[in-house]
């Protein structure tokens, strides 16, 4: 039996990351050969405290799509300082945290046989080795969460602060991802104020 693995170590908003692309093979109870492919990006540490800064991102934005990409940084970057009333505006206070960045996919193969050897086909399959229905297809898991940290930027306000923005987009039921999105349902939100409460 054919297997086959490929990792990478990647680096993205300066979370370390790792891709591993995998293929196996097992036989069914039945004699079917059946192909396992698993597709895994997760990061190598639960949690990450480092940042990257508007600066970070100007300049690798700057070195992949070159010097034109300057007049439309340059925009942004005059449009927050004419919003801002301090004159030691730094738009390098605003932190970049990239919580998670999580896709899975599992998906077993096998072959259809037909009469005829030529018009036989590689399906999809449970994993018994039966073929799936269209709307029973494997699917992705998947999560990326991005934390922007606003308190200092925002330090000039003495009433108001806007101290941080998440972004979380899921599709997955992996309670260490969401922990690593540090996601809370609202219920859980609302028992925390109840406990703090009492």
């Amino acid at each position: 039996m054919a297997q086959f693995q490929l990792g990478i170590s990647l680096t993205f908003l300066k979370r370390d990351l790792a891709l591993v692309a995998q293929s196996t093979e097992k036989v069914a109870t039945d004699g079917k050969k059946i192909t396992i492919k698993e597709y895994l990006l997760v990061p190598t540490k639960v949690s990450s405290e480092d940042y990257v800064t508007y600066k970070d991102l100007k300049e690798d934005f700057t070195k992949i799509f070159g010097s034109d990409s300057g007049d439309a940084t340059q925009k942004i970057e005059n449009q927050l300082k004419q919003n801002s009333s301090d004159t030691t505006f730094d738009i390098n206070k605003i932190h970049f945290y990239l919580k998670t960045a999580y896709l899975y996919k599992k998906t077993y193969y096998t072959e259809k046989t037909d009469t005829d050897p030529a018009k036989s086909t590689i399906v999809e399959c449970d994993e018994t080795g039966k073929p799936l229905a269209d709307g029973k297809k494997s699917k992705w898991d998947y999560a990326l969460s991005i934390s922007i940290d606003s308190k200092e930027f925002f330090s000039e306000f003495s009433t108001m602060s806007i101290n941080s923005v998440n972004f979380s987009i899921w599709n997955t039921d992996r309670n260490v991802v969401k922990k690593m999105m540090t996601l809370g349902s609202t219920d859980d939100i609302f028992k925390q104020l109840e406990e703090s409460s009492k």
